[in-house]
């Protein structure tokens, strides 16, 4: 290697102030005697704990630290972005703050991804050190998505991982209001590899996603990135008409033959307000589907960031 190559490592910081310590002390590890250069670019998601003034005082003591503040919260994966676009790095690292994932790895990957010439490596976490609930709620959020939106996802990739410059620049590209790593790396097309390891227990604190949180992405990505909704309304809607047709016919021939004297009242009722309630959740779906035009259209920034420990500050992304 010629010259030294520049990691970045973007890590989103939300509820684990106090993991960001030995988060430092991880990078420093990791990279200590290594032929890169190194930054680690701590994105605040405006966190209850308040990390801003550590982050601080962590890029006064070393200057490869660097630390960006979002106007509010905006979700792990936009905080991710905004990393992405103040990073510097040939390389990007993604790492969460709760020390689950071991920034000692990160020159492995590079290692890895130069030897077989990918643009990638992501990780897959492999056994959990977590809990049963938490594995089932990860596992159920990526079949609910690939069930509904038709998209191949493994349910064992988080955003653990390292990319080249050229990934992040695609990436960067993207104009979505809403984003998600994993599924965003795999659009660019560029190759890439996988690297199992084994997660450890959380540093401290504990996981923001509830089923609540995981439902409600969950059905955002499907309408994000899928029109498989919109299809399935079409199918069901095509499907009702079927039936109904068919039943038309047998209800001729029950008033043909004089089989039918007495009009069902409540059987009439009952249908149509089963039709009436599929009618308005089809118009519903369609509607989200406009809801989301309308947000793309208005083009407004996606995020907004109050301030950094830099002198020039972008003010939004």
């Amino acid at each position: 290697m010629n010259e030294r190559q520049l990691i970045t490592v973007v890590t989103p910081v939300y509820g684990c102030r106090n993991c960001l310590n030995a988060l430092v002390d991880g990078v420093r590890d990791a990279f200590e005697g290594s032929d890169f250069e190194w930054e680690l670019v701590l994105v605040d998601d405006r966190a209850s704990d308040n990390p801003w003034s550590l982050i601080v005082q962590l890029a006064k003591d070393d200057s490869r630290i660097r630390g960006i503040r979002l106007t509010k919260n905006h979700g792990q994966h936009l905080a991710i972005w905004a990393g992405f676009e103040v990073s510097r790095g040939d390389w990007i690292a993604v790492i969460d703050c709760d020390l689950q994932d071991d920034p000692r790895v990160i020159p492995e990957l590079h290692k890895k991804a130069i030897a077989e010439e990918v643009d990638g490596v992501v990780v897959d976490r492999g056994e959990w050190l977590d809990t049963g609930f938490r594995r089932l709620a990860s596992k159920w959020f990526y079949g609910l998505m690939e069930t509904l939106s038709g998209l191949n996802l493994k349910n064992n990739i988080g955003n653990f991982g390292l990319y080249s410059r050229r990934l992040v620049n695609l990436l960067l590209r993207f104009r979505d209001k809403e984003v998600f790593l994993p599924l965003m790396i795999s659009l660019t097309g560029l190759p890439l590899s996988t690297q199992r390891l084994d997660r450890k227990h959380r540093h401290s604190g504990k996981s923001t996603y509830n089923i609540i949180r995981l439902t409600r992405m969950a059905l955002a990505i499907m309408i994000r990135f899928s029109d498989r909704p919109l299809k399935f309304s079409v199918v069901l809607g095509s499907l009702f008409s079927f039936v109904s047709a068919i039943f038309s016919v047998f209800l001729v021939l029950a008033w043909a033959t004089g089989a039918f004297t007495v009009p069902g009242w409540t059987s009439l009722i009952l249908s149509l307000w089963f039709l009436i309630g599929l009618t308005l959740a089809v118009l519903g779906i369609h509607g989200i589907y406009i809801g989301r035009i309308f947000a793309e259209v208005q083009d407004r920034p996606r995020i907004f960031i109050e301030s950094t420990t830099e002198v020039s500050p972008p003010n939004k992304t």
